[in-house]
């Protein structure tokens, strides 16, 4: 299997390519929630398309190599695994992008309406799980995995906070009246949903590590159980 072993090796080096662009990818995003001034736009909509090419090719040669090698066991989960990641990564991307559109709704000045801060804090923290959880994966790391995954309930938690800040009784009640334009907290609740999805997908990543590792399917499991 000295063959399929070599180009399983290959297969990795182009999956950690489109790790480290999807990661870069998820960092811009980041500090555009941290300074609304920043135009990235252009630039994920650049780095996206370049995702979306590397996961087909990445797909396609993980299919070509189950059907020549027929793995088995432990290379056969390596290569099913190696195609789960790279829907995640797709999908964090596609939400970067989410969230920049969503950035670009908002229409109060970034200097004297910058974004919340929990959204900010929020942001930082979906940032270090999808490296937690790159860096898990390409380490073979199963319990920086299970630590990582523990992080998501925090960022459901600051999303939850967002919501309730953004949508008191007494901005409701302005609402109602006419008397306030939603449109900017609209777009920050969008903005709460697509970073919450990014630190899903991350997490998806996680359970995939323990999937490759301890050969355990955890991915429709709690963390209770």
């Amino acid at each position: 299997m000295k063959k399929f072993d070599e180009e399983l090796a290959e297969l990795h080096r182009q999956l950690n390519e489109m790790a480290l662009l999807a990661n870069a990818m998820v960092q811009l995003t980041t500090s555009a929630v941290k300074d609304r001034r920043l135009k990235i736009q252009e630039e994920l909509r650049e780095k996206e398309t370049s995702l979306d090419r590397m996961q087909m090719d990445i797909d396609h040669e993980a299919v070509r190599m189950l059907t020549v090698f027929g793995p088995v066991a432990t290379a056969l989960r390596d290569l099913l695994v190696v195609t789960h990641v790279t829907s995640q990564l797709e999908r964090m991307g596609d939400q970067c992008l989410n969230v920049s559109d969503a950035i670009a709704m908002m229409s109060a000045d970034p200097q004297t309406h910058p974004m919340p801060a929990k959204l900010q804090q929020m942001a930082e923290l979906v940032c270090r799980i999808v490296d937690n959880a790159l860096d898990a994966y390409f380490r073979k790391d199963a319990e920086k995995a299970k630590t990582t995954r523990t992080q998501d309930d925090l960022v459901d938690a600051l999303n939850d906070q967002v919501m309730k800040e953004l949508f008191t009784d007494d901005v409701l009640r302005e609402v109602l009246a006419g008397a306030r334009d939603i449109a900017d907290a609209v777009a920050q609740v969008l903005i709460g949903r697509h970073l919450e999805r990014i630190a899903d997908q991350a997490t998806n990543i996680c359970k995939e590590v323990v999937f490759l590792v301890e050969g355990e399917d955890v991915r429709h499991r709690k963390l209770s159980s």
